[in-house]
């Protein structure tokens, strides 16, 4: 249980949260920009920060560490690929995508493509990423709240016990996500968020994501420390490691690479997550929250720094801490141990992502335990808040706005927006009720939109795609996956997500041929407006303001490399391997030095604001 200076902690944080949103709300009302794009004048490095704070997340911590115990270091390839996707929006898209001067990425639709179909998918769009889209990862974000608070939070101990045998007997079975104790935690926690996320808009939730961040990474930061204390330090967790599972078992775990043989990854799988899963996903360009992020800088310049920052503190930033924590809950409790039901063991056995909260509630003293139950907390605040404010952001600006009340006052759409946040999060809460494995949902999150990667990158890049490419795209995918999954047990899921973007890729490329491009005039205007890279020579003319593709995909690998390299020397000075730490100090100083140098020719502003 908590103790009342880990109360004091985490309520504390909480007024400061509604306290935010309060002193924003006035700025927040001027406009729909202001509400969702804080009027495109935010710094680099608030940009960045952000978008950090949003994707920390409190189911990220429990994935990666139960990712960890279930399949080793190495197991994080399914997301560690998108390091390059992540630079690649960086270099390419960020400062398309502010220079655009949309709210959403589904308005960048209608820009791109003209009225007809191109307005037709726009809305579409909207309601597919509000409402299927955002739902599942709200509901999977609420899960993971959940068992987080579980084990700190009864509220049968706490509440008087008539008002407490009242709450269980009326809660709506829909609502229910566990139990009636850990629904109730999670409702009280997204009713606040709702609250403050609604009186100040994106501005509101960007600031405190800088707090949230700070907080969130200490917290994580300090539990490791504990968690590896417990285990005798670094050099004692890879000793203990070895001595559990053999050498070579040990060697497996900690290895950054898939081992040989290894049934849930072979060189093949890793083929298709580097080459494929990066970019086979609906926001490859940077859409979604991302592409909000990057439409609410103050120049192009800013949106770039801030995407790259996000990369850093992403990738090379973030996971380590889970990472030590999942390896610790293999030495704590090993794989195959004998436990009695109903304990701590027993629980961490069934369920390795339930490791991370319970090792908090074993291993943390009374303070440090508030303090990181205030950083996951954060985290939890910070995506649900970016979210509800995204999801809302489509159903104003590309439906209500669009098609419903097109003259509708800035009082107006504020107020719905405001009343739509409350909406979106109970939405949510019935998703989350259906929601049993994170790492699951997170799949199928992937799944959905594997047909929409290269299209929306073709979007900005070939001025021959149009609004059908994306559409034949979607559903060719859609179609495909329900197909594998129509037949009984589905394949694996990277043979899956390859089969996926493989008619979708087909399909698209068809329809883009057999379809008419967008209106001439529109192609001009857009490319005018944002001056795009790539394939649009009969659209630019003599126009070459738009810069050479050769020299941002070269500044692209040298990122990627960097970041990769940066990623993996950290793991490896904390896991002991110093011969190997030493070898890729000199890879990301060699890339860096090589993104240096073109960066600072062509002055794109990604290293140098």
């Amino acid at each position: 249980m908590l103790s009342t200076l880990d109360w004091s902690l985490i309520l504390a944080y909480v007024a400061f949260a509604l306290i935010v949103g309060v002193l924003t709300s006035r700025s927040a009302s001027r406009s729909l920009a202001s509400y969702f794009v804080a009027g495109r004048s935010l710094p680099w490095w608030w940009i960045g920060t952000s978008m950090v704070a949003t994707t920390f997340a409190s189911d990220t911590p429990l994935v990666v560490a139960g990712i960890v115990a279930n399949r080793g270091i190495s197991g994080n390839w399914f997301w560690w690929a998108w390091v390059i996707g992540n630079v690649g929006v960086a270099v390419f898209f960020a400062p398309l995508w502010r220079r655009a001067g949309v709210v959403t990425d589904a308005e960048l639709i209608e820009l791109r493509y003209g009225s007809g179909p191109g307005a037709f998918l726009r809305g579409f769009k909207a309601v597919y990423s509000s409402l299927i889209v955002n739902l599942i990862v709200l509901g999977w974000v609420f899960r993971a709240m959940a068992k987080i608070a579980q084990p700190f939070l009864r509220w049968e101990e706490i509440l008087p016990p008539n008002l407490w045998t009242a709450v269980e007997a009326n809660w709506p079975a829909v609502l229910t996500m566990g139990s009636v104790n850990e629904s109730f935690t999670v409702a009280l926690l997204v009713l606040m968020i709702a609250l403050y996320a609604s009186a100040g808009g994106i501005r509101g939730v960007m600031l405190t994501d800088l707090f949230q961040f700070v907080i969130a990474m200490a917290g994580s930061c300090l539990f490791a420390w504990y968690a590896v204390e417990a285990v005798g330090g670094l050099s004692g967790m890879s000793a203990k490691l070895g001595e559990i599972y053999g050498a070579e078992g040990a060697a497996k775990v900690l290895s950054f690479l898939p081992p040989e043989g290894a049934g849930w990854a072979g060189a093949q799988v890793i083929l298709i997550y580097l080459f494929v899963v990066w970019w086979a996903h609906n926001n490859a360009d940077g859409g979604g929250y991302i592409g909000q992020r990057l439409c609410s800088a103050r120049s192009p310049r800013d949106a770039q720094a801030g995407a790259f920052l996000f990369t850093v503190g992403n990738y090379v930033l973030r996971p380590w801490p889970w990472i030590l924590i999942g390896l610790v809950s293999l030495i704590l409790v090993p794989k195959g141990m004998d436990a009695l039901p109903g304990t701590m063991e027993a629980r961490i056995l069934a369920d390795r992502e339930a490791a991370y909260p319970l090792l908090m509630e074993k291993l943390l003293p009374a303070g440090v335990l508030g303090l990181v139950m205030v950083g996951l907390l954060g985290a939890f605040m910070s995506t649900v808040d970016t979210h509800l404010n995204w999801g809302v952001s489509y159903l104003v600006n590309d439906v209500y706005a669009r098609f419903i009340r097109k003259g509708a006052g800035a009082r107006e759409v504020v107020f719905v927006s405001r009343l739509g946040v409350l909406v979106m999060a109970i939405g949510a809460f019935a998703v989350a009720g259906q929601i049993k494995s994170i790492e699951v949902a997170w799949k199928f999150h992937i799944s959905l939109g594997a047909g929409l990667g290269l299209p929306v990158i073709l979007r900005w890049l070939w001025w021959r795609a149009n609004a059908w490419t994306e559409i034949a795209g979607m559903l060719a995918a859609g179609a495909t996956a329900l197909y594998l999954h129509w037949e009984g047990e589905p394949p694996a899921f990277p043979v899956l997500l390859a089969a996926e973007v493989g008619v979708g890729f087909l399909t698209m490329l068809i329809v883009t041929f057999i379809t008419r491009p967008a209106k001439a005039e529109v192609l001009r205007d857009f490319w005018t407006k944002v001056r795009p890279p790539g394939a649009w020579g009969r659209v630019r003319g003599d126009d070459r303001r738009s810069a050479p593709v050769l020299a941002l995909a070269g500044l692209w690998v040298a990122l990627s490399v960097f970041v990769f390299a940066l990623m993996f020397f950290v793991g490896a000075m904390l896991v002991g391997t110093w011969t190997q730490a030493g070898g890729l100090a000199l890879m990301a100083g060699f890339a860096l030095c090589m993104a240096w140098g073109i960066d600072r020719r062509y002055r794109y502003g990604i290293l140098f604001v």
